[in-house]
């Protein structure tokens, strides 16, 4: 029979001590734990807060602001407001586009767009097929348009 009193650690909790032969490590501060005192909040981590990362969204310009740990989130927004940082109209802009077809959430990227060569929308993938969005009549072009890979 094996003999396994030199393997394993002890939990680095004083009122535990458990003896594990799967023990876990901290990664802030390398210290030893078992299974019910292996997560920062467990064991009460003095680094627990360098982990932790919070931030505040701005609603007029939806950009993300750290929230340090103990600072008033209202003081922040202010300082974010008053800096000039905070420009509404760049994130009109920045939104990405989303599928025009009514109830369709899908948003259009590079990979899952289709633009109709019939009536020039650019829709998902899903709704590529004419049937499939309103494609009844020809629109104009909204902007310049490419090679229309016709061979001839």
């Amino acid at each position: 029979m094996a003999h396994f009193s030199d393997h394993g650690l002890h939990c680095n909790d004083p009122y535990c001590r458990q003896k594990d032969f799967l023990p876990f490590t901290c990664d802030l501060c390398k210290k030893t734990w078992c299974l019910d005192h292996h997560k920062p909040k467990d064991h009460n981590c003095i680094y627990q807060h360098v982990k932790d990362k919070r931030v505040i969204l701005c609603p007029i310009c939806q950009v993300s602001i750290p929230l340090p740990p103990n600072a008033d989130a209202n003081a922040l927004f202010d300082a974010h407001v008053s800096s000039g940082k905070c420009n509404p109209e760049k994130a009109r802009q920045e939104r990405p586009k989303k599928c025009p077809i009514k109830g369709c959430r899908e948003q259009l990227t590079f990979a899952n767009s289709y633009a109709c060569k019939k009536c020039r929308q650019t829709v998902c993938l899903k709704h590529r097929h004419e049937t499939d969005h309103d494609c009844g009549k020809p629109l104009a072009p909204s902007g310049p348009t490419g090679p229309t890979g016709s061979v001839g």
